[in-house]
């Protein structure tokens, strides 16, 4: 699915201003989901104008800070701790702490795209949202997923808007674009993961503030997922 129709509908957005996305909703099921939540159509208007307009490099940058101040401000870490924290949320320290650059990225495979696979639900819907590309789709489709797992499942304080230019970001840096998502779950395909040290620092430190539960450990990550085709989040 993500090398074949799936790819060929993203990479026709710019001609015909769809983008598809793999979900386990039903597009009466969507509808349904919006009806009832009695979105308000003019601030929906206004999230979407946000959205596109918003400097989403400054605003990812902001999340990785606010996600090391959530991760430190309430543990009564020692000094050492404290600086094992630094190393994980900023990019020239973890840098160091990689393996060498490589020359071809990991091949990476859906985890949750096709049926049979976690989440249980079965059916698999391929839905194409009138956007500019996947990064409008937590505010465009706010009811796609589950708003109490997608946007804020457990201890996730970040905003649709969050989401929004974290999702720019990684299409424009890294060629990553979202490929599934429903409840907790999110996949990316990403044409031109980061193989040097620094790039998948950089990488994953943003991984890590948007979804701490898979990236629990910062090297781990950095050395693997980061540096593959495809990026699997899951919150727990």
């Amino acid at each position: 699915m993500p090398r074949g129709r799936g790819r060929a509908g993203r990479d026709g957005n710019g001609r015909t201003g769809w983008w598809p996305c793999v979900t386990t909703a039903s597009p009466k099921g969507e509808a349904a989901c919006d009806d009832e939540a009695g979105h308000d159509p003019a601030e929906w208007q206004r999230s979407v104008r946000e959205a596109v307009r918003q400097d989403h490099d400054a605003r990812a940058a902001s999340v990785v800070v606010s996600g090391f101040r959530r991760s430190t401000a309430e543990l009564a870490f020692g000094d050492e701790d404290f600086e094992g924290w630094r190393d994980d949320h900023d990019p020239d320290r973890l840098a160091p702490l990689l393996g060498p650059a490589v020359v071809g990225a990991t091949p990476g495979t859906p985890r949750w795209a096709t049926d049979g696979s976690a989440p249980s639900s079965g059916t698999r819907w391929v839905d194409f949202v009138v956007a500019r590309g996947g990064y409008e789709v937590p505010v465009l489709l706010p009811c796609l997923y589950d708003t109490m797992n997608w946007f804020g499942h457990g201890g996730r304080s970040l905003t649709p808007l969050d989401d929004a230019a974290l999702l720019r970001r990684w299409q424009e840096r890294w060629g990553a674009q979202l490929f599934f998502a429903t409840g907790p779950y999110l996949e990316l395909v990403v044409d031109r993961p980061p193989l040097d040290p620094r790039d998948a620092a950089q990488a994953t430190t943003e991984l890590l503030a948007c979804c701490g539960d898979t990236v629990q450990d910062a090297i781990t990550a950095g050395d693997g997922m980061v540096r593959s085709t495809m990026w699997s989040l899951w919150w727990d």
